[in-house]
């Protein structure tokens, strides 16, 4: 999963940066050399939410009783959501019904097919087997997905920034030196923060549907990790 953040670009005077630790001689503009320069930073997190879908599907004749079981299906399996998992984030989605027809030339309507699905969203992986178990006996089991929180995500943007602003800062440095220059002669004239970059490992799980004829023990999950990644550019001069 791929998220990004939004461009930002920002002109950021050489106090600001750690490589500016002295202020540069006054020189006339445009002057030296200018260096383009990229920062990294990547960390990785383990996913602290978890995003499950069920749902209830059923054919009938009778569209009213079609209707009928989904919606009573449905109904249990959110209260039943809820009681395992009070402060989980839980709503219903998809409802949909169209007709089955026969085969042949003469095409008829033989029955109709319901739909319905449920969606839990919850931070509480340890009780995540458990609640899926509780809800099998309605709905089936299409997937679970783990990420991390909009909590997790803002304090690993946090992290990021101040560690890919750093390595920007080490290489700038290290471009002046190797030029035989102090990077106290570093003028940062701009700093762009671009494409964030990050979502679960490969190890995410998902399992097959499954309704309560199939249930025995409860199902095991593994929540993984993140990998999130930030690439800064910055423009600096190397003033003569």
């Amino acid at each position: 999963m791929k998220r990004l953040m939004a461009l930002i670009t920002c002109s950021v005077p050489m106090l600001a940066l750690p490589v500016a630790a002295q202020t540069p001689p006054v020189a006339p503009p445009n002057t030296g050399t200018v260096l383009l320069m990229t920062g990294t930073a990547e960390i990785e997190v383990p996913n602290d939410e978890a995003f499950a879908s069920f749902f209830y599907e059923t054919q009938d004749a009778d569209l009213t009783k079609a209707q009928a079981l989904v919606n009573q299906r449905v109904g249990d399996g959110t209260a039943a959501l809820k009681r395992a998992d009070p402060k989980a984030h839980v709503e219903t989605s998809g409802y949909s019904s169209y007709p089955v027809y026969s085969g042949g030339s003469a095409r008829s309507i033989i029955g109709w097919r319901v739909r319905q699905g449920v969606t839990l969203r919850t931070g509480n992986l340890d009780a995540l087997p458990r609640t899926v178990s509780s809800v099998q006996s309605y709905l089936a089991l299409g997937g679970i997905d783990f990420r991390l929180s909009r909590a997790a995500r803002e304090k690993v943007d946090d992290q990021l920034i101040q560690m890919a602003t750093a390595n920007l800062n080490t290489r700038l440095a290290s471009a002046a030196s190797a030029m035989g220059s102090s990077p106290a002669r570093l003028r940062v004239e701009e700093v762009n923060f671009g494409v964030r970059e990050g979502g679960p490992q490969p190890m995410m799980m998902r399992q097959a549907p499954m309704m309560a004829s199939d249930a025995g023990a409860p199902p095991s999950f593994e929540s993984g990790r993140s990998t999130e990644r930030l690439t800064v550019s910055g423009k600096a001069r190397l003033l003569p």
